[in-house]
Parts: structure tokens; C-alpha cells; sequence
């Protein structure tokens, strides 16, 4: 089975996945998965104009058509609103043009897929995902560290960095929250935590992360792709900084 995978919640990125035929059951499956290939981008103002041509050169290269796809499936942020919709407009749109089932998951958990082993080998039973809201703020979650996988317990939210624990659990919550390593909070993995060093404790390695498609996949995967949202509304935030223009005055004579 074939699964496309795109993000833009950050990066633009893109990936075509091989997975077990069994993963389209809907059942969990964290087994190794064949990444066909891959793309990803460092500029966060050019999402629209990569992501369809990037994703036929996945395509192209692997010899394969869009209407053997299983599913694509789409990263629904949280994220800035051009750029969210510039990766789900191209996955419904693909998915309409090879009638394909298009599925969308939470981009935050692609970050937790990369980092959520090192934090166990590291001790950690909580991990904190931060990636780049600006404004000084970070679309944040909280991850529990299973002995097998993760599992997200509260999140997402937006929020200033330096109150990033009582974005997620409230003031009171967060004022007695205790992880044993830090006042900061658990360690966080994220551009977040790059960009907010006195705010966020970085889990070492993963400090510069961003929401990648073929982390998007494996997340997916492992939650069961019968979880994955067939609702693929971006998942905003908080309000667009465009306004609707007032209604001019009318002029008296």
C-alpha cells in the first residue's frame, strides 16, 4: 500500500511511504515502513508553489501513479493559515482528481514521532512538543512516553513560550506541575525550543525538528490509520490577523 504524505503546518514537506498492506485494516502498526522518497523545504513563504510539483516528482521518480495511492494523508496543523492550506487545498485536490481517500492528522505528533525514543532513552516519561507560532508564542502539546510508543495527553494549543505549561493545563496545573528535571517544564522537542531556550529545556538532538510528512505517516500508523481524521478542516488556533475592511461611511451632502 502506498501512502503520500504532505505538511506545510512549517516547512513544506513531502514523502511517498510503502507500508504493510495490513496498515490499511485501520489497526496500529509501528513496523518498518519503505520511504520511497522524500522532500522538504527551509522556506516557510512557499508552500503553495512547491508542494504539487514536489509531489509528482515523488511520484515520477518512484514510477508510480496517483491513482494507486491508498491514501493521502495531510498534515492539519496547528499552523500559519496561508501555509496550512496550501498542503491540504493539494491533498484534496489530489485525492478528488484520482479519487483517492484523503485523511489528515495532527502535525505536532510528526515531532513526537521523531523524538519520542531518544526521550525515552534519555529517562523522560513526558515530552513536550514546541514548534514555531511566532509572535514569541509556540503551538505546543504534551506527549506521554510509553514503553512502546506515545500517546498525546494534552494539546494542541497556542501560547506565549514562557507560559507554555499553562497554555496546556491552566495556571494553577501549571504552577504545581513537577517532571523532576526541570522548573521549565518536561524537555521539549521543536523549533520551539531553539527559538525559546529560556522557556523550553530542548530534549538534546531535537531542538531544531520540524513537523515532517514521513513522521506524519509513521505517527499515523502507529495511532491506526482509522483514527486519522476524515474531517480535513485546518486545525487553526487562533484568529487571522486579515480583517474584513469596514463598510465605508456613507457621504451626506
Amino acid at each position: 500500500m502506498l501512502i503520500l504524505g504532505c505538511d506545510t503546518s512549517s516547512i513544506a514537506s513531502g514523502a511517498l511511504i510503502r507500508v504493510p498492506d495490513d496498515a490499511a485494516s485501520g489497526a496500529p502498526c509501528a513496523g518498518p515502513v519503505e520511504v520511497l522518497g522524500a522532500f522538504r523545504t527551509e522556506d516557510t513563504r512557499s508552500h503553495a508553489e512547491v508542494m504539487a510539483p514536489g509531489l509528482r516528482d515523488l511520484l515520477a521518480e518512484a514510477g508510480a501513479q496517483g491513482p494507486e495511492l491508498g491514501m493521502i494523508l495531510t498534515g492539519l496543523g496547528p499552523g500559519p493559515f496561508t501555509g496550512l492550506r496550501a498542503g491540504i487545498v493539494t491533498a484534496r485536490t489530489l485525492g478528488w482528481a484520482w479519487g483517492v481517500e484523503v485523511r489528515g492528522a495532527v502535525s505536532l505528533d510528526a515531532v513526537a514521532e521523531a523524538a519520542h525514543e531518544d526521550a525515552r532513552r534519555a529517562g523522560h516519561g513526558l515530552l513536550r512538543v514546541a514548534t514555531d507560532a511566532r509572535r514569541r508564542e509556540v503551538y505546543c502539546a504534551d506527549y506521554e512516553i510509553l514503553p512502546e510508543g506515545y500517546r498525546r495527553v494534552v494539546g494542541p494549543a497556542v501560547g506565549p513560550a514562557a507560559a507554555a505549561g499553562a497554555v496546556l493545563y491552566g495556571e494553577e496545573a501549571a504552577a504545581e506541575e513537577s517532571t523532576g528535571t526541570s522548573p521549565l517544564g518536561p524537555p521539549a522537542a521543536g523549533r520551539g525550543a531553539a527559538l525559546y531556550p529560556d522557556a523550553l529545556v530542548a530534549l538534546p538532538g531535537h531542538e531544531a525538528d520540524q513537523p515532517l510528512a514521513e513522521d506524519l505517516v509513521r505517527a499515523a500508523l502507529r495511532a491506526g490509520l482509522a483514527a486519522a481524521q476524515t474531517d480535513t478542516a485546518p486545525l487553526y488556533l487562533r484568529e487571522s490577523d486579515a480583517r474584513v475592511p469596514a463598510a465605508r461611511k456613507r457621504a451626506t451632502r
